[in-house]
C-alpha cells in the first residue's frame, strides 16, 4: 500500500527486519511509558507480531521513500474476533522524530481505505490508553468514538474501545 502525499510505504514486516522494528520500537518508548513495559525488547516486538498472527492481522512496517522503517501499524482487516462485519486498528506507533507531520493521519487514511475495499467490512474498532490524551484526541479527529470503558485489560493497561462507522461511498478504491 502506497500512500502517495507523504511518498510512504506500508507493508508486512519481513523476519530479518525485526531489529529494525525493535529500533522504531524504541524512539516509542514515550508511548510505551504509559503501559506497564516501558522498554522495549525484542521479546515484546515477537509477542506483538505472535498476537497480530493470532488475531488474523497484518504486522507492517511504515516507510519513506528510502525506505527508512520509521512506524508500525497493526491491523484485522476484518472478522475481528468473529465479526466479517469488523476490523480492528491494533497499534500506531510513528517514531518520534517523524511525528507532527501528518503521517500518522496519512497511515490511518491509507488503512481505513485498505480496509474498505472489503465490502462486507461496515466497522472499525481500535482502542486507546486512558492516560493518553493526545491519542485520544488524534482518534476523535479521525471520525472514531469512544463507546466502551475504561477498560482495565490484563496486562494492567486502561483503555477506551473505540468505534469508527464506513460509509462504504467514501472509501477510495486506489
Amino acid at each position: 500500500m502506497i500512500i502517495q502525499d507523504h511518498s510512504l510505504e506500508i507493508r508486512p514486516i519481513h523476519q530479518d527486519e525485526l531489529d529494525t522494528v525493535l529500533e522504531v520500537y524504541r524512539q516509542c518508548e514515550d508511548f510505551l511509558e504509559l503501559g506497564p513495559v516501558s522498554t522495549a525488547s525484542m521479546e515484546m516486538v515477537r509477542k506483538d507480531i505472535e498476537i497480530s498472527q493470532e488475531q488474523g492481522g497484518v504486522f507492517c512496517g511504515i516507510y519513506t521513500a528510502d525506505r527508512k522503517m520509521i512506524g508500525i501499524i497493526d491491523y484485522v482487516p476484518n472478522n475481528f474476533e468473529g465479526d466479517p462485519q469488523a476490523a480492528f486498528l491494533s497499534l500506531l506507533m510513528i517514531a518520534a522524530p517523524f511525528r507532527k507531520r501528518r503521517i500518522g493521519a496519512a497511515v490511518v487514511e491509507a488503512v481505513e481505505n485498505e480496509i474498505g475495499k472489503d465490502a462486507r467490512v461496515t466497522t472499525i474498532l481500535s482502542g486507546v490508553q486512558v492516560n493518553n490524551p493526545q491519542a485520544i484526541k488524534f482518534w476523535q479527529r479521525h471520525g472514531y468514538r469512544i463507546v466502551s470503558g475504561p477498560t482495565l485489560f490484563p496486562d494492567q493497561t486502561t483503555a477506551f474501545g473505540l468505534r469508527k462507522d464506513l460509509n462504504q461511498r467514501e472509501i477510495r478504491n486506489e
